[in-house]
């Protein structure tokens, strides 16, 4: 399941010198927590002990220690430094050390390498370049990481919406292979309680879903019709137990001239009011309505034997 690459696994500000914070990403079990100086560490979340989540211990200066016996383990390399029924002359086996993960941290995202092999420096979220005011949040969802993926191009109405806006079908461009994620956009107009939707005759919005091929970061921009940004949202999304998917965002407005839009979307940003929301539920028969579409050269592009979509012209 693991591919040797950068996940964003939690929100910077979730991650803490208080509480380790148990996360599942892409199927990896993991405690996070930060020292004394904020740097952010990973271990996988199991003593070597007798297997109690580290995730339930504490923090303390020198590294987490175990709920359980209180055995503590640096965040750094893994190692146990500390085993409480040992004398001062006894030395701790190196034996007993819990599997330490890289970290990095970009973007308000906390990354692991997840795999093998030397991390390299490219990681998701050095993309999402956030302004001003954002929006996060965090949570899982009762779907495999992925359908996840596929419903995000197939229908992100399913799993997100931007205030007064309503996304549509009815213009639905070509899937484009883009830095290693499949871009596509679709037609959205603002919505209106004046009109019936057959009256509508132009799509003065783009939604633009960008998917990775390998990994689980997400992209979602609200466009004009010109392109001009209205709304951006990055989501790190990875496999969690039992066939669902753990999901943390952040989102914001970039700084652009918005006397184009509705009165109601600038109140509404005047207020605060977030303009957008991540589902954590999901609509079980609205899902299952969906046709595949774009979602099927994502899977050709996961299938070695078929035609990759860039050559596929």
């Amino acid at each position: 399941m693991v591919n040797s690459a950068w996940w964003a696994s939690a929100l910077s500000e979730a991650v803490n010198n208080e509480k380790p914070l148990a996360v599942v990403c892409n199927g990896e079990e993991l405690a996070l927590f930060r020292d004394g100086q904020g740097q952010a560490f990973a271990l996988e979340d199991r003593c070597p002990h007798r297997r109690v989540p580290l995730s339930l211990g504490c923090v303390i200066e020198s590294g987490i220690q175990c709920g359980y016996h209180g055995w503590t383990f640096d965040g750094a390399s893994g190692a146990c430094t500390t085993i409480p029924n040992l004398h001062a002359n006894e030395r701790v086996p190196a034996r007993y050390a819990a599997r330490p993960y890289p970290v990095a941290e970009r973007n308000g995202f906390v990354h692991v390498w997840l795999g093998e092999g030397e991390p390299n420096e490219s990681v998701p979220a050095a993309t999402y370049q956030p302004e001003g005011c954002e929006y996060t949040g965090a949570g899982t969802i009762s779907i495999l990481h992925e359908e996840y993926l596929a419903a995000m191009l197939d229908g992100p109405h399913c799993l997100i919406s931007f205030d007064a806006v309503k996304m549509t079908d009815f213009f639905l461009g070509d899937p484009r292979l883009q830095d290693d994620h499949l871009v596509l956009d679709r037609g959205a107009v603002w919505s209106t309680r004046v009109l019936p939707p057959q009256f509508v005759v132009d799509y003065p919005l783009i939604v633009r879903t960008s998917v990775p091929v390998r990994g689980g970061d997400i992209r979602v921009d609200l466009l004009t019709e010109q392109e001009a940004p209205l709304c951006t949202v990055f989501i790190a999304s990875g496999a969690n137990r039992r066939g669902t998917t753990s999901i943390c965002w952040r989102g914001f407005l970039p700084q652009s001239d918005v006397s184009h839009v509705p009165l109601r979307w600038r109140v509404a940003r005047k207020m605060k009011r977030p303009p957008f929301r991540v589902h954590t539920q999901v609509d079980g028969k609205l899902l299952a309505a969906l046709l595949e579409a774009p979602s099927r050269d994502l899977a050709r592009l996961h299938d070695s034997s078929l035609i990759p979509l860039r050559a596929a012209v």
